[in-house]
């Protein structure tokens, strides 16, 4: 398993809890408000135990003081997202049949499908009822537009990007660059905090599109490391993805690099059970230097993200966002370092 070997990141992880630390309390506040149900309030507060989310509201945050906004209202946004974003999580779980993930037992895999679908909607319902609030207290008819249509933008992008998905379930066949089209639809909600929040700062137009698609571009980096670490199998969930979900972007592209090495990967993954082969296909990932290739992408959406903040006046808040981009990189560039002390010892 690789490490975090940038000091930084521990520090950017200790200053997005600081700043979400306050969506969080409301959060699990507002998850279990109104429930009467004995049964309910039980999966809710195993809902609560488990959700820890701080990139999307402190980049909700963030984004709205960068702009020379004040924080309250933001953060009533970074409830709602998370809200929404914890009962759409919980759906997918569902979908992909997943008991287990980040080393604990999902809601799934504590109550079952048909909890898990229907606490996965109440969220989902308290998390537009929360919207409501924010309209309600704006009192401004633009900038409520504005906010139903980033939210609008958010939810369509992210379900399509998930019926994308699915197609690419166990399949080989996806083009890499299809695939990776299908992971920026799925990034959709970086873009919708980093809008609202700019939105409800009072940005400009030219500051609200801007930081939307530096939100954008800092989710598509973090979902890069999440495919690589499943590549890398760091939690032990490759086998299960490898059969419930779509393959990662590294062993995809290791796949597509040549005829020996797709029908390599199609043997590994037709084993059963696959999971005393996964290593073999972390080391396809290096031979072909897969890990390389999403390194490269995550780079080059780091420089787009940064040119974005560049027309952001200099803050706090702006310097903070530029710390976001740091962890993710820093893991993905150990990954890559990994890969070419491996290909190194290859030739040698």
């Amino acid at each position: 398993m690789l490490k975090d070997v940038d000091p930084n990141s521990k520090k950017i992880a200790a200053m997005l809890e600081k700043k979400s630390q306050l969506v969080l309390k409301k959060f699990r506040q507002v998850a279990i408000s109104d429930i009467e149900n004995p049964k309910v309030i039980a999966i809710l507060e195993d809902v609560k135990a488990y959700w820890k989310d701080t990139h999307r509201p402190a980049l909700t945050v963030y984004s709205c003081e960068a702009v020379g906004g004040k924080v309250s209202m933001a953060n009533e946004a970074g409830l709602m997202i998370t809200l929404t974003a914890a009962g759409m999580g919980i759906h997918d779980d569902i979908i992909d049949k997943s008991q287990n993930k980040h080393f604990r037992e999902t809601i799934l895999g504590l109550h079952g499908i048909d909890n898990a679908l229907l606490v996965g909607d109440l969220l989902l319902i308290k998390g537009l009822l929360e919207m409501g609030k924010i309209l309600r207290k704006s009192r401004s008819p633009n900038k409520n537009v504005a906010i139903l249509e980033a939210l609008k933008k958010y939810l369509f992008d992210i379900y399509e990007g998930e019926v994308t998905d699915i197609t690419c379930r166990q399949n080989l066949e996806t083009e890499v660059d299809d695939y990776a089209k299908t992971i920026w639809e799925l990034t959709s909600d970086g873009e919708v905090c980093a809008r609202i929040g700019a939105i409800l700062g009072g940005g400009s137009n030219k500051e609200i599109n801007a930081l939307a698609e530096f939100g954008r571009r800092l989710s598509f980096i973090i979902h890069l490391e999440e495919e690589v670490r499943d590549s890398l199998n760091e939690e032990g969930s490759l086998p299960h993805r490898m059969e419930f979900e779509s393959v990662p972007l590294p062993i995809l592209y290791a796949a597509k690099s040549s005829s020996a090495s797709f029908f390599e990967v199609k043997s590994i993954i037709q084993k059963e059970p696959i999971a005393p082969y996964v290593f073999d296909l972390t080391k396809i990932c290096w031979k072909t230097k897969a890990i390389t290739y999403v390194h490269n992408l995550a780079k080059q959406s780091a420089i787009e993200a940064a040119k974005r903040l560049e027309s952001i006046k200099p803050s706090v808040a702006r310097n903070a966002l530029f710390q976001m981009i740091k962890a993710p990189l820093a893991y993905l560039e150990n990954a890559h370092l990994e890969e070419v002390r491996y290909t190194e010892a290859l030739a040698s």
